[in-house]
C-alpha cells in the first residue's frame, strides 16, 4: 500500500518527461565525461543511429577502416573492439550508461585508437548518455516502428534520433576535419535528418535517384545477384564504380554496405579500400547467421524484433528458401505492445509454419504475449495445423528442427547473439546460437 502510494505521488516527478528525470541524466552524462577527461576529443568518432542495421553498419565501417591500416574502436549492441581485443556485448544495451561508456572510450584512447564507431541508441540520446561525446560523423540508417513504449509517439522517436545530428554539427571540429552527416535517401524520414544538419551531407540509396538534386555527394548501387551466402552488386560513387562481393545476404545488407561505404568515402578512404573492407567483412553474430552442421535444411538465427526487421529478414529468407520457411518467434515483454499483432501479420505473409514462443518476456506472462500476436496472423494459420504455441523457447526450436525437411529453412527470430533472457525471475542464461549448435550436433537428420 505504501509502495503504491509512493509511486502515485513520486512517479510523475521522475517520469521520463519530468525536469528531475532529465536533470538527473544530464548530470550523469556531464560527470562521466568530466571524470574521464573527454576522450573523444582526441579520436575521430562516427555515430550510427536508426532503427535497424546499426550494428551491421558499424561493423562494416570498422572493417573498412581496419583493413585500410588504422586502429579502430567499436561499441555496438553485439560487440566491442578495444585495441586488439574483441568481445561480445552481454549487457543487453546498445549504448551503456555514461560512466561505463566513457571508461570504454578512455580505454580505446589509451590503446591508440584513431577511429571510434559508436552505435547510438535513441534511449541514450534522450537520457544524455552521450553528453560530451565529440562526434565527427553522424550516420542515419533507416527509421521505422520501435521503442514507442518509451517515446510515446513516432515523431518523438524520430526527433530523438535527430539529436545525434545536431550534437555532431555543434561539437568542436578536430584537426580541420569538417563535421559530416550520412543519410539514407531511400528512407522517407531522410529530410528530417538532413534539415537538422547544416554541414556537409553525403547520401546513399539502393534505388536510383537524381544525384543532380544533391549538392555534396551520393553513392548508389546496381544489384547483380542475391544468394543465401551473400550479395553481388556494383558500387557507384562520384570517384568511379566497382563490383562488390559482399559476404552478407539480403538486399537490406546492401543498404547497410552503402551506409558504410558512404561514411568511409566521406572520410577520404578510396574506392579500393572500401571494396577491400566490405569483401573481407565477417558476418555479425546473430544477424542472419546460418548455423551449419551438415544438415539437409538451413537454420538461421536473426536479431529481427520489430516490424521492419521482420519484413527485411523474412523476405530475404523467403527468396533463398527452396521449400518451407519455419519461423520461431515471440515478442519482448514490458515494451511496445502495439507491434505484437504486426509481427504476426508479417511473419504469416512469408512463413509456412509458425511456432510462437517466449522472447525476453520480462514481468509479463509469455502466453499473454503470444495471445497478442495471434490476431495478426493470416487466414492460412486459422486451422492451426501449421501453428504451434510452445512457451519454452528451447522446446520451440527443437520442434522446428524436428519439423524441418530437406530444402526448408528454420529461422529463430529476435534473440540473435544475446546470452541472457529477461524473465520474471530476472535474467537467465540463454545462448540461442550455442543451443542450436548443440541441437544440430545431436540431431539424426
Amino acid at each position: 500500500m505504501i509502495k503504491k502510494l509512493g509511486r502515485k505521488i513520486l512517479g510523475p516527478l521522475f517520469s521520463p518527461d519530468s525536469f528531475l528525470h532529465k536533470t538527473y541524466h544530464l548530470c550523469r552524462g556531464v560527470a562521466a565525461s568530466c571524470i574521464n577527461q573527454f576522450p573523444t576529443r582526441r579520436m575521430i568518432v562516427i555515430g550510427v543511429t536508426g532503427t535497424n542495421g546499426k550494428t551491421t553498419v558499424s561493423n562494416l565501417i570498422a572493417e573498412i577502416i581496419k583493413q585500410a591500416g588504422h586502429k579502430v574502436g567499436l561499441s555496438t549492441t553485439v560487440n566491442f573492439w578495444i585495441g586488439n581485443k574483441e568481445t561480445i556485448n552481454t549487457t543487453k544495451m546498445t549504448t551503456d550508461n555514461p560512466f561505463v561508456l566513457n571508461r570504454r572510450l578512455k580505454e580505446m584512447e589509451a590503446a591508440g585508437t584513431e577511429y571510434v564507431i559508436l552505435e547510438t541508441a535513441s534511449h541514450a540520446l534522450s537520457q544524455n548518455r552521450t553528453w560530451g561525446i565529440n562526434y565527427d560523423v553522424a550516420v542515419f540508417t533507416n527509421l521505422s516502428w520501435d521503442h514507442l513504449d518509451y517515446h510515446k509517439s513516432f515523431e518523438d522517436y524520430r526527433d530523438t534520433k535527430v539529436k545525434l545530428f545536431r550534437q555532431t554539427f555543434l561539437s568542436k571540429p578536430k584537426n580541420g576535419l569538417p563535421k559530416m552527416a550520412i543519410i539514407n535517401l531511400n528512407d522517407e524520414n531522410s529530410s528530417h535528418f538532413a534539415n537538422a544538419f547544416p554541414g556537409n551531407k553525403y547520401y546513399f540509396g539502393v534505388e536510383q535517384f537524381d544525384t543532380n538534386t544533391i549538392k555534396e555527394s551520393a553513392i548508389t548501387t546496381k544489384i547483380i545477384e542475391l544468394t543465401k551466402s551473400g550479395s553481388k552488386f556494383e558500387l557507384q560513387t562520384p570517384s568511379g564504380k566497382t563490383v562488390i562481393n559482399l559476404p552478407l545476404p539480403g538486399k537490406f545488407n546492401i543498404e547497410n554496405a552503402l551506409a558504410a561505404a558512404s561514411t568511409c568515402f566521406a572520410l577520404g578512404f578510396t574506392i579500393e579500400q572500401i571494396k577491400k573492407g566490405l569483401e573481407n567483412a565477417k558476418p555479425v553474430p546473430g544477424r542472419i547467421e546460418y548455423i551449419d552442421h551438415n544438415q539437409n535444411f538451413d537454420v538461421v538465427v536473426d536479431y529481427a524484433h520489430n516490424p521492419d526487421g521482420f519484413e527485411k529478414s523474412l523476405s530475404a529468407l523467403r527468396h533463398t528458401t527452396k521449400n518451407k520457411l519455419i519461423a520461431v518467434f515471440g515478442a519482448a515483454g514490458d515494451r511496445d505492445k502495439g507491434k505484437r499483432p504486426e509481427l504476426g501479420r508479417i511473419a504469416s505473409q512469408y512463413a509456412d509454419i509458425i511456432i510462437l514462443t517466449e522472447e525476453d518476456p520480462g514481468s509479463e506472462d509469455p502466453q499473454k504475449i503470444i495471445n497478442a500476436i495471434k490476431p495478426g496472423l493470416s487466414d492460412k494459420f486459422k486451422d492451426k495445423s501449421n501453428l504451434f504455441e510452445i512457451i519454452d523457447r528451447k522446446q520451440a526450436i527443437t520442434k522446428a528442427v524436428e519439423l524441418a525437411n530437406p530444402g526448408d529453412t528454420v529461422v529463430a527470430l529476435a534473440m540473435g547473439a544475446q546470452t541472457v533472457m529477461a524473465t520474471k525471475s530476472g535474467n537467465i542464461d540463454y545462448n540461442e546460437r550455442e543451443f542450436i549448435t548443440k541441437l544440430l550436433h545431436t540431431s539424426t537428420k
